[in-house]
């Protein structure tokens, strides 16, 4: 395979992540938003068990610290939008109850 593809599949695979990451933070069960983060651990350990030999341990410990930090970055953005949405919809009831 072209490696100009191989990188434009990873490309494609980080973004349908992250919008999966951020739908699930969004929603109301709080929950869902770990699913991702425990699924990309789960891959890292497997790929680091799998590849020990041909893996160097710290760089797959940064790529698992930052990666994880990145979705719990995306989970917690994905809270307050909800929060801000949900403060958004009381304050329209509330005005439509004052008239």
């Amino acid at each position: 395979m072209d490696p100009n593809y191989k990188w434009l599949i990873a490309i494609l695979i980080a973004i349908v992540i992250i919008s999966v990451q951020s739908f699930l933070s969004r929603r109301a069960n709080v929950y869902f938003g770990a699913i991702v983060p425990i699924l990309y651990l789960v891959f890292i350990f497997g790929w680091w068990i799998t590849r020990t030999g041909n893996v160097h341990t710290a760089s797959l410990i940064k790529v698992a610290v930052a990666g994880t930090l990145f979705l719990l970055g995306t989970w917690v953005k994905g809270r307050e939008s909800l929060k801000n949405k949900r403060k958004k919809e009381m304050e329209k009831m509330k005005l439509h109850d004052i008239h």
